[in-house]
């Protein structure tokens, strides 16, 4: 008896070894800690890449999941991540936990109608993820990221959770309320870094001086196919009128500013729709038809108009006359001198004497009043 007590407790202690040894959990890293990861670098913009949505009815949520026709010009089509924090369209949003976010929901809703909202679940979540084609899956709702906007003391809660992993935002929508009709809804997006697209060279502004031809365009009124640069201002002939714009270097400003600017995030999402970055070191100016031009190295330029793109080879440090008159180029200046606070966009000459339209900015990237034109003057 004795020695059967002793091998009882020997198999025993064999058996919890053994399953110590087999139960130690792998290493990984947690859901929430990789997208954290991801989020701290010191800035990534996402563009909209797919949606997918479900049927609701009185029922509640369907479980079946349809890719979504969704336009991608059209959708909330782009994130900023700078350090942790989120951005769209220049508005700054604060991570906050899963219950605080709840309580902010809450806040927000009737009270008697409090009881017909609901939060998806995680299966729910990781069925939206799986059809996203995210390498990833939650294991609680906390696995999640939440976002906030509005002051401290009245928070407005963003209804969409994130997580990402390399070069994947996914946006799942987290709620839905009672319907007695049957609908569609939006269950989740996915966004892509535009890390992953081309990304120009710096460039120093005065290395653009030059004339600059697009072989491929058909020439027209409108569209010549001919960009003059000199002295960090881009010129073009369009119909009967030079108009200039002014080429920035991005790298001039803070990283903090550019994230925060609507025009500059449009222009980027722009860029990135057409397979560019618009980086904090591009050098680039814009128009007042709202075309976008990079400077992709010392030879080329690419225009962006509405995904199109059309590239520009440098074909001369210089600009011919016949190109641009030294006369027009003295009345821009001109313009700017004797008008503080204005620039001279175009001028137009037509039967008579020259016509100055004066704008408050020609920085088309950054200033959403750029091309504005605040007055005319004839120049005898």
């Amino acid at each position: 008896m004795h020695k059967l007590a002793i091998l009882v407790i020997t198999i025993g202690i064999t058996l919890a070894g053994c399953t110590t040894q087999t139960s130690a959990p792998a290493h990984h890293h947690p859901v929430k800690a990789t997208t954290q990861k991801v989020l701290q670098a010191k800035t990534k913009t996402w563009t909209f890449d797919q949606a997918v949505s479900s049927k609701q009815t009185k029922h509640g949520v369907a479980s079946k999941l349809e890719a979504s026709v969704v336009d991608k010009t059209t959708a909330q089509s782009s994130w900023t991540t700078s350090q942790g924090q989120f951005l769209s369209v220049g508005i700054k949003h604060r991570q906050v936990s899963f219950s605080k976010w709840q309580r902010a929901q809450q806040r927000h809703i009737i009270k008697s109608y409090r009881h017909r909202l609901h939060y998806m679940s995680v299966s729910q979540v990781n069925a939206v993820l799986k059809k996203l084609g995210a390498p990833i899956k939650i294991n609680k709702l906390t696995d999640l990221i939440y976002l906030e906007t509005g002051s401290s003391t009245d928070p407005l809660p963003v209804a969409t959770a994130f997580v990402a992993k390399g070069h994947h935002l996914y946006a799942i929508n987290m709620q839905y309320s009672d319907t007695d009709q049957t609908t569609t809804i939006d269950r989740g997006r996915s966004f892509t870094d535009t890390n992953t697209k081309v990304t120009p060279r710096h460039i120093s502004v005065d290395q653009l001086n030059g004339t600059w031809i697009a072989a491929e365009t058909t020439t027209s009124a409108s569209d010549t196919g001919k960009l003059m640069i000199k002295n960090g201002y881009l010129y073009q002939h369009r119909y009967n009128s030079y108009e200039r714009s002014a080429i920035q270097d991005l790298s001039r400003y803070s990283l903090g500013s550019l994230n925060q600017n609507v025009t500059y995030a449009a222009f980027k999402t722009d860029a990135a729709h057409a397979g560019y970055q618009l980086a904090h070191n591009t050098v680039a100016s814009g128009d007042s038809t709202g075309m976008l031009y990079i400077v992709i190295n010392a030879n080329k330029i690419i225009r962006i108009n509405q995904q199109l793109v059309t590239t520009y080879n440098k074909t001369s440090t210089i600009v011919a006359a016949s190109a641009l008159p030294q006369t027009d180029i003295d009345i821009f200046n001109q313009m700017d001198q004797q008008h503080p606070g204005e620039s001279a966009a175009t001028i137009t000459v037509k039967a008579g004497p020259a016509r100055v339209a004066l704008t408050s900015s020609l920085n088309y990237l950054t200033d959403p009043d750029a091309g504005q034109i605040t007055k005319e003057v004839t120049v005898n």
